[in-house]
């Protein structure tokens, strides 16, 4: 797949496929809507195209809006999700003036007809473009029809909930990492680095690898013990990761996460690594002692290792 940051000046393909979307997460809901992409684009032998955004629209409505630690999915990520779900061309535009009061019409005939030759638009249930949001798939069958075929996606639902990316934001917040996992259709993962913390785990008889994340947009799940597994090296590790403040040790003041990796000796400081959350176990407390504290490390460890075990992940 090749992606840009900008529309391009000149007409770019002659016949294409078009979906258009933030697609922060790149969930099962969206998943429906750039598969239908690619296969109407592969039944008619033309390219699939996704136009997104490289800033929440959100930010550009409220200036105010702090982006730090909102996003599902940061660009690298949905870089990665939309290619493999095998779009050909994906356009990261910034939302500003210029796409806030955009006519939809103006979309339609200088960008979308000019620019990409679109024969086919797919959009999600509730997909709106345009000025004021005036773009919708009923608009194009309507004023576009004998050049253009719009489709509309209906609405992934799990158990009868809407799957969207406000609701799995909740549940990656409410640490219900569980639930988010199932709509978006894989483990909730944190990229970044492994950094030396104050090796206060390994006085304690369980090792860290403490994870500086690489995107400071990306949304960090609700404090607490997770079950875990760590892609380091190109293998994985089982583990347990603390997403908290460490009440019982420093206090901090800012997020700390970090895992301990079970039968897992090897240095890793410096390495790229990502971070998949499998289930969350308990909540981040305070403990009156450091003994109290390694009884529960120890504890959540059996619990994470037989769980593993019973979905059949080991290190």
């Amino acid at each position: 797949m090749k992606y840009f940051y900008n529309f391009p000046e000149l007409p770019f393909i002659d016949h294409s496929v078009i979906t258009i979307g933030m697609f922060d997460g790149v969930h099962l809901g969206h998943a429906k809507v750039l598969t239908e992409c690619v296969k109407i684009a592969k039944l008619k032998g033309i390219a699939s195209i996704v136009i997104s955004f490289s800033n929440h629209p959100s930010s550009y409505f409220n200036p105010k809006h702090d982006s730090k630690n909102s996003l599902l999915s940061p660009d690298i990520e949905k870089i990665e999700w939309i290619e493999k779900l095998g779009i050909e061309y994906l356009f990261m535009i910034p939302f500003d003036h210029y796409i806030a009061h955009l006519p939809a019409e103006s979309f339609i005939e200088d960008i979308l007809l000019t620019k990409f030759g679109i024969s086919d638009l797919v959009l999600g249930y509730d997909n709106h473009f345009g000025f004021q949001r005036k773009g919708s798939v009923d608009f194009v069958n309507e004023h576009y029809s004998s050049k253009i075929q719009a489709y509309s996606i209906e609405v992934a639902k799990l158990d009868e909930e809407i799957i969207s990316s406000s609701t799995i934001k909740e549940y990656v917040i409410q640490g219900n990492i569980s639930k988010a996992n199932t709509m978006l259709g894989r483990a909730y993962s944190l990229q970044g680095k492994v950094i030396h913390g104050n090796h206060k785990g390994r006085e304690l008889g369980f090792p860290t690898a403490n994870i500086e994340l690489n995107d400071t947009d990306k949304l960090i799940p609700g404090l607490g013990v997770y079950i875990s597994t760590l892609k380091v090296n190109d293998q994985l590790v089982s583990g347990l990761t603390n997403i908290g403040k460490r009440p019982t040790l420093t206090q901090d003041a800012y997020i700390s996460i970090e895992t301990h990796l079970f039968d897992f000796q090897e240095d890793i400081y410096g390495k790229e690594v990502e971070l998949y959350l499998v289930d969350k176990i308990r909540e981040e407390k305070k403990f009156n002692s450091l003994q109290e504290l390694i009884s529960q490390i120890s504890s959540d460890v059996q619990f994470a290792k037989s769980q593993l075990a019973k979905i059949h992940i080991t290190s």
